[in-house]
Formats: structure tokens, sequence, C-alpha cells
């Protein structure tokens, strides 16, 4: 069967002034062009000027995937609003001569795809009504959850707006988990929303034949108060005291707030903080790892999730509703009750009692579900159905 024309409008995606905003995005796109033929094109602000001091374009072209990033750049305003508007005009303006210089050079697309509604949705809106090309969205973004602290109904009027009507002219809905797609159905008023989980290059996360004998955990994350990384430090206290040479790894950006109460706790020593890093370095970390720490307070997935559980690492996590769809206790997880550092310290000093029995390969293939072959697939035959109904 021949390979579909799909072209990518994503509202995230990863680039030189956000290495890993949305790399989960291109993960995704890496595994459909296994089938099909995707072009992505982003556009993103370049505030600081580090790219350019005008428009800057770059393509990158791998087998079935070809990328397109570009950067604009504006002078700040002092006024909000009108820094606002303007960059809007500006990015909308570049998206659609992009889009316009892809159908003349490769004709128009079978189908768009635009991962998270805004602000990337009103181009393929605008596209659907000028040339009659369908288009789906997959949303990613946390605030679409009632229980979000950013969440959608703090959002500007004419932001929900947009965004509703991009919703409502789809031809098809995507979420990463079960308990986004019904709050997608929820917020807009959907019948069908598709799960279609993230993806776990096994390539990169593998596990290893060496038995783990150090207390070593890991925490990975944005550090945002959702993911409440101060608890997992006061848990890790209370280990400590249990095992003093037992360690914490904590990856994500600088957050001055926690290394303060990790200095505080006297844990210097035993909690070293790394910033955000490649996808093999991490693995080489989580693989040297007792288990993965994700206890958040509400999550759409939680990537970390099933890239451990490739390395055959057990994950510790909070006893929150979407985690019980890639994780089963006592195979390749461990839940516990949010916050209460107690019981998640107690929780990890029974993985260290019992790590002896953990078995690598069988949470290894617990994550088999999630390989590139797997997920690209699901999306081509989800574009196939699309395009068989449109």
């Amino acid at each position: 069967m021949s390979r579909k024309k799909i072209l990518w409008l994503p509202s995230w995606y990863p680039n030189k002034t956000a290495p890993f905003n949305g790399d989960f995005i291109k993960r995704h796109a890496e595994a459909v062009s296994l089938y099909e033929d995707i072009q992505v094109i982003y556009v993103v602000r370049d505030l600081k000027g580090i790219v350019t001091k005008d428009v800057h374009t770059e393509e990158f072209k791998e087998n079935g995937l070809t990328e397109k990033i570009i950067y604009y750049y504006l002078r700040p305003s002092s006024f909000s609003f009108a820094d606002k508007y303007f960059s809007e005009r500006k990015y909308r303006k570049l998206y659609k001569q992009a889009v316009e210089d892809f159908i003349q050079q490769s004709g128009l697309p079978d189908l768009t795809h635009v991962h998270v509604g805004m602000k990337a949705g009103p181009i393929a809106l605008w596209m659907k009504k000028k040339n009659a090309v369908p288009y789906v969205v997959s949303e990613h973004w946390t605030g679409l959850l009632s229980s979000a602290n950013e969440s959608f109904e703090r959002m500007p009027f004419y932001f929900k707006i947009l965004w509703k009507n991009v919703m409502k002219s789809g031809s098809a809905y995507s979420a990463v988990s079960k308990y986004l797609a019904n709050a997608i159905k929820d917020k807009f008023d959907l019948e069908v929303v598709k799960v279609i989980p993230n993806v776990v290059d096994s390539l990169i996360f593998y596990p290893d034949e060496i038995s783990q004998q150090q207390v070593e955990f890991i925490h990975v994350s944005s550090l945002q108060e959702f993911k409440n990384p101060v608890e997992i430090i006061r848990a890790f206290s209370i280990v400590h005291k249990q095992y003093p040479d037992s360690s914490l790894k904590i990856f994500g950006p600088e957050n001055k707030e926690i290394e303060q109460l990790v200095t505080t706790l006297s844990l210097e020593n035993n909690i070293v903080f790394y910033r955000e890093t490649s996808q093999r370095t991490l693995a080489d970390h989580i693989r040297n790892s007792l288990a993965l720490i994700l206890y958040s307070s509400y999550e759409t997935f939680g990537c970390v999730i099933i890239e451990a559980n490739a390395c055959g690492i057990p994950v510790i996590i909070s006893d929150i509703p979407v985690f019980y769809e890639t994780v089963t206790e006592h195979v390749n997880g461990f839940f516990v009750q949010p916050k209460n550092p107690e019981a998640l310290a107690n929780k990890m000093l029974e993985l260290v009692k019992r790590q002896t029995s953990l078995d690598k390969k069988m949470i290894a293939d617990e994550s088999e579900k999630y390989s590139y072959q797997k997920i690209g697939k699901q999306f081509s035959q989800w574009y196939k159905e699309i395009l068989k109904n449109n």
C-alpha cells in the first residue's frame, strides 16, 4: 500500500531555543515516518535572538521524515498586548507562507496533523478552508486536565475560542492516554478520541545484565510543583538515614528552591542535580538506578515510566488514575499514596530489600507495546481510517 503524505503542524517541537520542548512529538514523528511520509513545519519565536535577529529556516531530512524549523525574531515590546499581537501576526504569516511553499513544491498533503490545538491549530483550520485538506488533532497538554494548576479555563478568552474552533472542525482526535482522552471529550464535547500512547526507542532504552547493588534512585521531570520534587527529596532523606551511602539523581531544569532544600537537609553529597540531557545519557543513568520515581499530582502519560521500564528498571509512582494505564503493581512498578513522603520512603525502602527478586527482562517486556514500529503502525492505520471516511 502506498505511503501517504502527512503534514504535521505541531505547537511544540524541539528546536535550538528549547531542545526538549515537545521531544515526545518528534519521537512520534520518527515512529510514523516508518510507514508514511511526514513533513513537519514548526515556527518558533527566537525571543532572545539566539539563532537569528531576523528569520532563519533550517531543514532536516532522514528517510520518511522531513523537518522545517522556522525561527523569527521580534524585538520585545514593553506593552504585553502589543508584543503578543505583533508576534502572533508574524507567526501566522510565516506559518502560512511555509505551508504554501510546501504545497507548491510537493502538492497537497493527504492529511494535516496538528499536535496541541493552540497555537498551530488555526493554520490547519485555514488550510482546510482554503484547500479542503482535512486535519486531525492530537492533544498532549496537562492543562486540559481538570486537576491541573495551569488550566485551559485560565487561558485568555479569545485563545479558548480559537482552540474550540480548531477542535470543532477536526476530522478526528487522539490523546496519549485514556485519562487525557476522557478530559478532552468533556472539555470539547467530543464523542470519540483515539488513544495512541507515547513511544520508547528500544535502541536507546534497553536492559543490561548487571545486577544493581547500590541504593540509587532517579527522578526525571520539569521539577514543576505538580511533579512534587520536594516530597521526593523529603522521602529520600528518610531513606538516607537507613542507608547513608544511598543516592538520588535528579534530572531537570535549574530550581533554586529545591536545591536549597537539599542543602538545608545536608544531602548535598547524596543528591546530585543534572540538567536536561540527551536520551542516550539519560538511559545510562536509568540503567544504573534501582528505580525511577515519578510522584506527580497529575499527568497525561509519563514518558519516563516506559523509558525506565524499557531499561528493565521498575518505577515508584503516585497512585493516580493515568498511571494504571502503563503500570501493573509488583510487575513493572509500585504505587504510593500521593503527597505522603513517609509512604514514599517506605516504598523505596521496601524496594531496596526486594531488589534481587526483580526480573529485568519481564519489566522490559512490558514496554514492547510502545515500540516505534507498533505506535507508528497505529497512527498509520488511524490515518487510513480517517481518509477512507473523508
